[in-house]
């Protein structure tokens, strides 16, 4: 008995902290999304004396496969928005292409790789000449605007996204906000809530079986009334 109840309470506790995290994160994917269903980044100031801003590490997979063959949820493509506003007054230039198109087209063309869109991003500066043929003179975009939003269908592949000045001169200094509409996130959210909520109470329910004492009842070995003596009652 008593290794099952400390084996129910070992188990119920680590229980309770998994599933409140599973809880937590499905909270998350509720509230984050905006009402048309929108999950943005903050605004991101980036800026070099180069000719051009670049993330070109984005590998995208929108469909996991199984070992065996079998398929996870697929989708084709993701509603994507890039927000770009220019901070030095130049009109600004951004496009997404494949990633050996954009190296080609930036071959011994100084600028600044952009690991994330985050305000501690890493920036890895490469060097060469300080001007770049104008991004609008080069057939490479799947999706490119200028001094705006950028609205981009995101498909399965290898990409780069490219900020430039519309002229390709240096000196880009542009104000950066991506967002993108995730199906069924809110959806997964509640699912996530749910499930969180039934492996507490579960371990909960582990954890005082584990933990409470068993109270009442009578004793194993009640004590024996001391015999009557005879000569005592006359």
């Amino acid at each position: 008995m008593r290794i099952t109840k400390l084996v129910a309470a070992v188990i119920g506790v680590p229980m309770i902290l998994g599933s409140f995290a599973v809880a937590v994160a499905g909270g998350i994917a509720i509230a984050v999304p905006d009402d048309d269903g929108w999950v943005s980044t903050g605004s991101v100031r980036m800026q070099t004396d180069a000719a051009a801003l670049v993330g070109d590490d984005i590998e995208i997979d929108l469909g996991g496969h199984f070992a065996n063959g079998r398929t996870m949820v697929h989708w084709g493509e993701l509603p994507a928005e890039l927000e770009i506003t220019s901070r030095n007054d130049k009109s600004v230039f951004i496009g997404i292409a494949e990633q050996e198109d954009a190296r080609r087209y930036l071959d011994g063309v100084a600028l600044d790789r952009i690991s994330s869109l985050h305000d501690d991003h890493h920036v890895e500066h490469v060097y060469g000449t300080y001007a770049a043929t104008p991004p609008g003179e080069v057939d490479i975009w799947v999706a490119s605007g200028v001094d705006g939003i950028l609205e981009w269908d995101v498909q399965e592949g290898d990409w780069a996204i490219v900020a430039l000045n519309a002229d390709g001169s240096p000196g880009v200094d542009v104000a950066v906000r991506a967002s993108a509409r995730i199906p069924f996130l809110t959806t997964i959210g509640v699912v996530l809530v749910a499930l969180g909520t039934i492996g507490m109470t579960a371990g909960g329910f582990l954890t005082y079986f584990g933990v409470r004492r068993v109270r009442g009842g009578a004793p194993v070995n009640p004590p024996t009334p001391p015999a009557a003596d005879p000569l005592a009652a006359g």
